[in-house]
């Protein structure tokens, strides 16, 4: 996505592009420090997101996704099984540690394929998707 629509948003109740792409990496590092206690590589306060420009964003993705990739293998058996309370979790079970790493897969996967309906709506193709 250009630098100059970061703050496009297809509706009103939408988060902006940046706003999904920052929601992606801090909630990733919320839950993986949640999960293993391994400080985090920025200051988290949920209540203050960082800025939301191109430039911040992408720092903050790269920081996040190497902060997970970095805590993964680091994860004991005892944190896997430990059973998280999650008061937004709804009529859901209380997840332990493997379900909490699970939902967060498919949580990336979720915004980043909103943000793909963002860039198609600016006409813009997608990165194609690899592993």
């Amino acid at each position: 996505m250009p630098a100059e629509l970061y703050d496009f948003r297809p509706n009103p109740e939408e988060m902006t592009f940046g706003e999904q792409m920052l929601h992606i990496a801090l909630s990733n590092v919320f839950r993986f420090n949640q999960i293993t206690g391994i400080k985090p590589p920025f200051a988290l306060d949920l209540s203050k997101p960082p800025a939301a420009d191109k430039q911040n964003v992408l720092k903050v993705l790269d920081q996040s996704f190497d902060y997970v990739l970095d805590a993964l293998p680091k994860i004991t058996p005892e944190q896997l099984q430990r059973t998280w309370h999650i008061p937004s979790w709804k009529g859901r079970n209380d997840p332990d540690g493997r379900a909490m790493i699970m939902n967060m897969f498919v949580h990336t996967a979720h915004h980043r394929a909103q943000c793909e309906v963002y860039l198609r709506a600016k006409g813009i193709k997608p990165p194609d998707y690899t592993f």
